[in-house]
């Protein structure tokens, strides 16, 4: 489970309630695709009651001209009522209506539709009273409502409007609320490498941001991934260390090393040996949720980057935990053919925890005599020829 889409999700049942979502802190442990369920049975409870009426009056609105009805809908029905009726009517309607109403009045019917109810109008609505529209929700900071609908606009049309959010801060805030997360890579791809540069820059002085910064990064391709870890490497060394004191700190374990898997070598490196990783609790958390999480698969490999100092931590904690996290790891980098890391490690051990793995690495050579080859280089490079005789 995502802890920062599931965070994102309980502020969006949150929105749709009229609550904070702290008054939802009780969700926290609910699955994400829960969560979604949830959001999406209770959209649907709050549009289906009265659907009926809504539908009559959809009819009914085609009786008269277009700009009575827009002006009856923004003088008299207000804009929930406008929101619902909009989603019972054809959208070539609601388009022709949408041009009659005033741009503050559209934003305020925005706040209450349901994306996917309207899907149609947001892929027909001309790009001039879109573009108004958005900057209406900007101008209020309606930043999770704009993440609603960025799924459901023509590219054309929304590299336009991203190019309208001028405000780094609007921008992450808008990408951490995407409801299509398929589409990140695609969005940022319509950015220019300057707007990912400045970006990056900005988080230097916005600390706090990361979360919404390391949402988009999980949901992006891989090679995406490490252009933007690189970017970050590129620039201060403080905004490596600020990323992972922030998962740190915030507990994003189980987003981060995922990432933190499919950055370059060379920026792997930077992020293993940041200030903050080399404290101890870092490490140790780090090595903490990676077990809860079972992610051994994504962190050994960065063993090979670490230095002396924090493979003797890792190997201590690992032995502090029992022989069962041994063998599992050990299994793991047979699996995956991890044989460095696992050997870096096992070289980091005090003479007791090297004797406590010693029998299990012997039972797999015992399974697997093909083994021995691939192992003697390390074990010679190591010298851990005692552990084998």
């Amino acid at each position: 489970m995502s802890k920062l889409e599931s965070s994102a999700e309980i502020q969006k049942i949150g929105q749709l309630l009229g609550v904070k979502g702290d008054d939802l802190s009780f969700l926290q442990d609910l699955p994400v695709k829960e969560l979604i369920n949830l959001r999406g049975l209770t959209t649907d409870k709050l549009f289906n009651d009265g659907r009926k009426l809504f539908q009559k009056l959809a009819s009914a609105s085609k009786l008269m001209p277009a700009g009575i009805t827009a002006s009856i809908g923004e003088k008299v029905f207000g804009p929930m009522l406008c929101a619902r009726i909009a989603s019972e009517m054809p959208y070539q309607r609601a388009v022709e209506l949408a041009q009659k109403m005033s741009i503050p009045f559209l934003g305020k019917v925005t706040l209450e539709l349901d994306p996917r109810r309207v899907k149609d109008i947001i892929a027909n609505m001309p790009l001039d009273r879109m573009r108004a529209v958005a900057k209406e929700l900007l101008a209020h900071r309606h930043y999770m409502i704009m993440g609603g609908f960025v799924g459901f606009m023509k590219p054309e049309n929304l590299k336009i409007i991203l190019n309208d959010v001028a405000d780094e801060e609007a921008l992450l805030h808008i990408g951490f609320f995407i409801e299509e997360k398929h589409i990140v890579s695609e969005i940022m791809r319509m950015l220019p490498k300057t707007r990912l540069e400045k970006l990056i820059a900005y988080m230097r002085q916005n600390k706090e941001l990361w979360p919404e910064s390391l949402a988009l990064m999980v949901h992006m391709e891989d090679d995406l991934k490490r252009e933007m870890g690189n970017i970050a490497a590129e620039q201060h060394e403080d905004v490596l260390d600020d990323l992972v004191d922030t998962v740190h700190r915030l507990t994003l374990w189980q987003d981060a090393l995922p990432l933190f898997a499919c950055l370059s070598p060379n920026t792997q490196y930077k992020v293993i040996n940041t200030p903050s990783m080399q404290k101890s609790e870092v490490l140790q958390a780090t090595i903490f949720y990676t077990a809860q999480f079972n992610l051994w698969v994504t962190f050994l490999p960065l063993v090979e980057y670490m230095t002396e100092e924090q493979r003797k931590t890792l190997a201590q904690v690992i032995f502090e935990q029992g022989i069962d996290l041994t063998r599992h790891i050990t299994t793991v980098a047979y699996q995956h053919h991890l044989w460095q890391p696992l050997f870096d490690m096992l070289a980091a051990m005090s003479a007791e925890a090297q004797a406590q793995t010693a029998p299990v690495l012997k039972q797999l050579l015992a399974q697997e005599g093909g083994l021995e080859s691939k192992w003697q280089p390390l074990i010679a490079k190591h010298q851990l020829d005692h552990l084998f005789a």
